[in-house]
């Protein structure tokens, strides 16, 4: 029997939980719809700028603080300044509205109904985790307005199949499959170890992928998982040498890895590690061509040569530093959004059957068209 390091049993009560309390969360506006009449909401009518089109964009946290939630800022800021250059959605100019769910948790839905009912914006963009990414779709769902998830890959968001829901990055699911063909098919081995952290996104990371290997009856992996916020490697390193394990699939944080790698060479180990495009938020270039030979990640379908794209080029003359892979999938997510709104006005019955009908729609991450549950196709590949 192999051996289980630690039992990963906190996920499903915590998204029990998250689903019960949102749930409770939303309850108060069940009698709100967006199409409603503006005085449900206290106001006398809808906003008569027909020259703006509003789009919300949520972040986790403050974009003076926290590097990836400031890359989302200015990759839709980029996108929003070419697309009013060249003439906006039949001729009205695109305005972001900004909202931080930073604070107690349950700020996601407390802004997502503010710039709905309060900013009137016309669809929203989420770069959230997978908790703040639940509380917005439960607030999209009960208000009819299209949600563009740009970096949460929770597979439960698109299980829901709420129709206003789409995202332009693949699903955990979606990077599993990947991982699994390279994994067991490509690569041949059998005993693997699973790594994760405790937070919420990497667990259920590493609980997807750790359902399909039951589902394709492989051999069962061994688990370790390690607090996210006091990264010690001991019990892995330990766990690699007593065991027969033949490669790692990790799920925990990117700033993380690097020091696990090297921890294993010190140790003289050297099995492979797959991962996922999460990987792809380090900013430190050399760390990642560190990796060479030693770590393989889920990547965007045009991530070869992404440094020399005419996106990268300008988003680092205009703000001063390198896009990563949340700035790519930002940008991409509202210049999909803005081209249904292009085709079919910015009705949201309209903006929903252009996006479900989309097909070829080339984006900086690549060729995008979305499932029926709102999952993009998926169009990554394995890359060192």
């Amino acid at each position: 029997m192999h051996k289980r390091i630690r039992k990963q049993s906190g996920l499903i009560v915590r998204y029990i939980y998250l689903l019960v309390s949102c749930w409770l969360l939303t309850g108060a506006f069940t009698s709100i719809d967006k199409n409603q009449g503006a005085s449900e909401r206290g106001n006398t009518e809808l906003s008569t700028d027909n020259e703006t089109i509003r789009i919300g964009l949520l972040i986790p946290d403050d974009p003076a603080t926290d590097p990836l939630s400031r890359e989302a800022v200015h990759a839709v800021e980029m996108a929003v300044k070419r697309i009013n250059e060249d003439g906006g959605i039949q001729g009205r100019n695109v305005e972001i509205v900004t909202r931080s769910c930073e604070g107690p948790w349950g700020v996601g839905s407390r802004q997502s109904v503010e710039l709905i009912y309060d900013e009137d914006v016309s669809a929203i963009i989420g770069s959230l985790d997978g908790e703040n990414a639940h509380l917005a779709e439960m607030v999209i769902a009960k208000a009819h307005i299209i949600y563009m998830g740009t970096r949460a890959t929770d597979p439960t968001l698109s299980n829901a199949n709420i129709p206003w829901f789409f995202r332009v990055l693949p699903s955990d699911r979606q990077q599993a499959e990947r991982l699994m063909e390279e994994i067991y098919e490509n690569r041949n081995l059998e005993q693997i170890t699973v790594v994760s952290t405790d937070a919420y996104d990497d667990e259920m990371a590493a609980n997807t992928f750790l359902r399909m290997v039951h589902s394709q009856k492989r051999a069962a992996p061994i688990i370790v998982e390690y607090n996210a916020e006091n990264a010690d490697f001991s019990e892995i390193i330990a766990s690699l040498q007593e065991t027969d394990s033949e490669g790692i699939a990790y799920f925990g944080r990117p700033d993380h890895l690097n020091d696990l790698i090297g921890q294993m060479e010190r140790s003289g180990l050297h099995q492979p590690v797959y991962t996922t495009l999460s990987m792809l938020q380090i900013k430190d270039r050399e760390i990642i061509n560190s990796f060479s030979g030693k770590v393989m990640f889920v990547c965007p379908e045009r991530w070869s040569g992404f440094n020399d794209t005419p996106f990268h080029i300008r988003f680092e003359e205009e703000y001063g530093y390198e896009p990563g892979i949340i700035a790519a999938y930002s940008y991409d997510g509202l210049n999909v959004l803005v081209e249904s709104m292009k085709r079919g006005g910015t009705d949201t019955e309209n903006i929903r059957e252009n996006l479900s009908q989309l097909s070829g729609f080339s984006g900086v991450t690549g060729q995008l068209e979305f499932h029926e549950n709102g999952d993009v196709v998926n169009n990554t590949f394995l890359c060192y």
